[in-house]
C-alpha cells in the first residue's frame, strides 16, 4: 500500500498565490512554478525535478482526498508507488534499474495536484517578482 511522506513545504500557503501554479515540463528538469505575496510584495519560487521520467497533473475538481491529504502545500514522496512499478514494468530491461526513481506529489490550492517521477528534486530560492512577468 502506498504511503506519503512530507519532504518539503512551500514557503507560503498556496491560497496566497498571485497566479495559478504551473508545471513547466520542457527538458529533463521540469519546474513547478508558483508565486505568492510575501509582506505585500509578489515573490516567486518553485521546485525543480531532476532527471524526470514522467509527469501528470489533475485539476482541482478531479482530485480525491488521497491527492490532498498530507500533500496540501507540501511536496510528498509516495512510497511503494504503483506508478513507479508500472513504469519499471514498461521499460526495456536495460533501462529498468538504471535510474533512481522517486514519486513526488504536491497539491496546490486552485491549481490541483502535480505528480512527478524523478531522480531528485530541489527547492528554488525565493525571488521578488512573479513568474507571469518572465
Amino acid at each position: 500500500m502506498s504511503t506519503k511522506s512530507p519532504v518539503f513545504e512551500i514557503p507560503v500557503a498556496s491560497t496566497e498565490s498571485v497566479t495559478d501554479a504551473t508545471l513547466d515540463v520542457r527538458g529533463r528538469a521540469p519546474i513547478l512554478r508558483f508565486d505568492y505575496y510575501h509582506d505585500g510584495v509578489a515573490h516567486r519560487s518553485g521546485i525543480r525535478f531532476n532527471k524526470t521520467l514522467a509527469t501528470r497533473t489533475r485539476t482541482e475538481r478531479c482530485c480525491t482526498a488521497w491527492h490532498i491529504e498530507v500533500a496540501y502545500d507540501t511536496l510528498v514522496e509516495v512510497t511503494e508507488s504503483s506508478w513507479i512499478a508500472e513504469l519499471r514494468n514498461d521499460m526495456a530491461d536495460r533501462w529498468r534499474d538504471e535510474q533512481e526513481m522517486h514519486h513526488y506529489m504536491i497539491y496546490l490550492d486552485s491549481a490541483g495536484c502535480f505528480e512527478v517521477i524523478a531522480e531528485s528534486y530541489e527547492a528554488l530560492p525565493e525571488e521578488e517578482g512573479s513568474w507571469a512577468k518572465n
